[in-house]
């Protein structure tokens, strides 16, 4: 029976730490992701109760608003996380304020089935107010750090072409246009961002504005860099080539480190797992035996 639960918990554990590096690390299963996304975004059906749900929670936001300046953090976290409507901040708004009144009232209803002291029982239902409140910015946030990723892996990729199409004599919007398209498959994130500037070049915006734009939407490091490098190389006169090399030069040298500093983490972060699980388990198994042995021996002598 021992045998056969430790085999369990073997494969079961196995499992999950397969499934987890295969949903994490696996980029080719992110491609065949990327290039479903079109084809189900059109079979999806329309959500009519979803719509009224949205504009329930948008009511709600409009008749409370936040402050303007608490109103354009939240526009500029939501824009980052790739929600660029007017109504989103609204929305965003009322999630919150509905999470902390409807988590107040079940913290109020449940308290009454716990013996707490008053000041127990109220700092309970403040703190859990408090988390429904604080849960949208969570989940923004967790939003926000999964954009930046996928900008960061696709960046690569499109000041490859990026360089490519320069080199070739293709002016700057003619290059974001084509790289665009070349990464909807591959990168539907970044290709997204880079449409929208071509997007706002061809609607008149100048182009130094367009590509300040792209850095304040994303507020992704790379991405603002990239921007005020093609800013700069537009303002001066300097060859568009000649700059996107340089810049896809320093994100390798800038990726190079990154991946020796996490390296160079690893010996530390390994010292938890190994002292308090792989430690014991090699003492029980070394010392173990010979502990028994010594006990079986010695007990006689102790009750003799």
């Amino acid at each position: 029976m021992a045998i056969a639960v430790a085999l369990f918990l073997f494969f079961a554990i196995a499992g999950a730490i397969g499934l987890f590096g295969y949903r994490r690390w696996v980029r080719v299963a992110r491609v065949y992701d990327n290039l479903e996304l079109g084809r189900a975004a059109d079979k999806a059906p329309g959500a009519p109760l979803m719509t009224s749900v949205t504009q329930f929670v948008e009511g709600i936001g409009n008749k409370l608003p936040p402050p303007p300046a608490t109103s354009s953090r939240h526009r500029t976290e939501l824009t980052a996380a790739g929600f660029r409507s007017t109504r989103a901040p609204a929305v965003y708004y009322g999630a919150k304020l509905i999470l902390m009144g409807g988590l107040g009232v079940a913290a109020f209803l449940l308290q009454f089935h716990m013996r707490l002291s008053l000041m127990v029982q109220v700092a309970y239902i403040g703190v859990v107010a408090l988390a429904g409140f604080r849960l949208p910015d969570f989940v923004v946030a967790r939003l926000v750090r999964k954009r930046h990723r996928l900008l960061r892996l696709g960046l690569p990729d499109a000041l490859d072409l990026m360089v490519l199409c320069a080199e070739s004599g293709m002016a700057l919007d003619r290059t974001l246009r084509v790289v665009s398209r070349e990464l909807a498959d591959v990168h539907p994130v970044l290709s997204e961002e880079l449409n929208l500037v071509t997007l706002e070049m061809l609607a008149g915006t100048r182009r130094r504005q367009a590509l300040e734009n792209l850095g304040l939407r994303t507020q992704e490091p790379g991405i603002k860099k990239l921007a005020t490098a093609l800013t700069q190389a537009d303002r001066f006169g300097t060859e568009i080539s000649t700059v996107l090399r340089a810049h896809a030069d320093f994100l390798r040298v800038r990726r190079r480190l990154e991946a020796e500093e996490r390296a160079a983490k690893v010996a530390v972060k390994l010292v938890f797992p190994i002292l308090f699980f792989i430690l014991p388990c090699i003492i029980l198994v070394t010392l173990g035996p010979s502990a028994l042995r010594f006990m079986q021996n010695i007990s006689p002598a102790l009750k003799g």
